[in-house]
């Protein structure tokens, strides 16, 4: 039976379907509607002990954090329209075989899916039991989805005048303020602390990198553009670039330096520093160098402005857990705690001191939503606009970019996160400790401030 008020989707009515992407909380697959031509994404909840697509519907949950909770802090330009859709279980088994195809290929029809191993789908067939003979599917019938549009497609306001690529950038910006802690006496930012950490303690991360949301977030344009550009060189896992839709440079497989230019503007129409260049401008809000700075109303400014909600920061939030009793400990490890509270509550000062130690982490909380998110950029490059759009950018050697942007990623975060952060983060911290012991020509890791 259908739950009222949510569409039934037919994957057979969709085309050329791939996968966009994977985070800690979901798989992303990507199709176009076979009549509307319209690209669309799907994100599908997955859970993080197995790794596989879960059953447990967090639709609605996600849905209502960011109406209630998340909205508010942003212009309605850079939120990604969300509707909440349910599939037939068995159809999104052979869905969840595209996350384990290579990167960018595409099936063009839902059908073709049915010829792929059952092996590879991330719900898997033994979800289903065999009783007498007979297939039990153990699993609910219908299974709900957020489906939202594709964000590295731009919106068919903006003209395709001489027919260049759509060039997606998906950045994660990070925490962009500096934040003391007590007993911390590192001169280091959050992200470069875990960066730190993870470059020591995982093989996967054995290349550190110059990008530091200080500079991002700093109103400088030479500092923007740095951090920008080292994230070219070496994304780890904040940064991505599609050319229409097709993923062309990721930490997995990255991009020569080298090759940058003529894999972006294979006409030589452009290059990666004129890309740069209009990310940093268009990141920031500004039409221009002169007069630069980072304003309140550019997409970093608003999740600056949100970021800062939090006070106390992660070494004072696990204090304060700590001294929590068993059952507001376990309140605020369910994802729904902070929906259920209100964001008048959340931002309200209380005068009593359990509350207001409440309200601190309900604050942590939602701020390390903000920490945590994604923007996904799209800029095309056009012949010319004569009339001024705050879509456009007009670079001084006369290139001219439209480009739209969104921010995605902004799932409810819990007491778990925190539980998990906070031993990596005060590793990260004695790590930089004893780097700082040796010889001053010898320190391996740069201040951020």
């Amino acid at each position: 039976m259908q739950i009222p008020g949510k569409v039934l989707v037919e994957p057979r009515d969709y085309r050329s379907f791939c996968f966009r992407g994977e985070g800690r909380a979901n798989f992303v697959i990507s199709a176009r509607h076979r009549l509307t031509g319209v690209r669309i994404v799907w994100r599908f909840a997955k859970a993080r002990k197995s790794g596989l697509l879960t059953v447990k519907a967090r639709s609605e949950l996600v849905n209502s954090y960011m109406e209630r909770i998340v909205a508010p802090f942003f212009d309605e330009q850079y939120l990604v329209g969300m509707n909440i859709v349910e599939f037939d279980t068995v159809d999104v088994h052979q869905l969840a075989k595209i996350p384990s195809l290579p990167a960018n290929q595409k099936i063009e029809t839902f059908e073709e899916l049915f010829d792929l191993p059952d092996e590879y789908s991330f719900l898997p067939l033994n979800t289903f039991q065999r009783v007498h003979g007979t297939t039990i599917l153990t699993n609910p019938k219908r299974l709900t989805s957020l489906q939202m549009l594709d964000a590295t497609q731009l919106p068919t306001t903006i003209s395709d005048e001489g027919h260049s690529s759509t060039i997606t950038v998906e950045i994660k910006p990070k925490q962009g303020f500096f934040q003391h802690h007590p007993n911390v006496n590192v001169a280091h930012c959050n992200n470069c602390i875990l960066q730190i950490e993870k470059s020591c303690g995982h093989s996967h991360f054995s290349e550190m990198y110059d990008f530091c949301p200080m500079d991002l977030f700093s109103g400088n344009y030479s500092r923007m553009h740095k951090a920008i550009h080292s994230l070219f060189l070496v994304p780890h896992r904040n940064l991505r670039i599609f050319i229409d839709g097709n993923q062309v440079h990721s930490d997995e497989k990255p991009l020569e330096e080298a090759v940058f230019s003529e894999t972006l503007f294979p006409r030589n129409e452009a290059t990666s520093e004129d890309l740069i260049s209009a990310l940093c401008l268009a990141l920031s809000g500004n039409q221009s160098k002169k007069k630069f700075r980072l304003r309140n109303s550019s997409v970093l400014g608003q999740i600056l402005r949100a970021q800062k909600v939090d006070e106390i920061g992660i070494v004072q939030a696990h204090a304060i857990y700590d001294r929590m009793d068993h059952h507001t400990k376990t309140a605020l490890l369910d994802k729904s705690s902070l929906t259920r509270a209100g964001l008048e509550a959340i931002l309200e000062r209380k005068s009593l001191e359990n509350e207001h130690l409440l309200q601190q982490l309900r604050r942590y909380f939602l701020a390390a939503t903000m920490k945590d998110c994604s923007i996904m950029i799209s800029l095309r490059l056009i012949q010319s606009c004569p009339s001024p759009r705050r879509d456009i950018i007009r670079l001084p050697n006369g290139r001219v970019f439209a480009f739209t942007i969104k921010i995605v990623d902004l799932d409810p975060k819990t007491a778990k996160n925190l539980i998990n952060c906070h031993p990596r983060f005060m590793s990260g911290v004695k790590i930089i400790r004893l780097d700082q012991e040796s010889a001053e020509h010898d320190r391996k890791f740069k201040p951020c401030v």
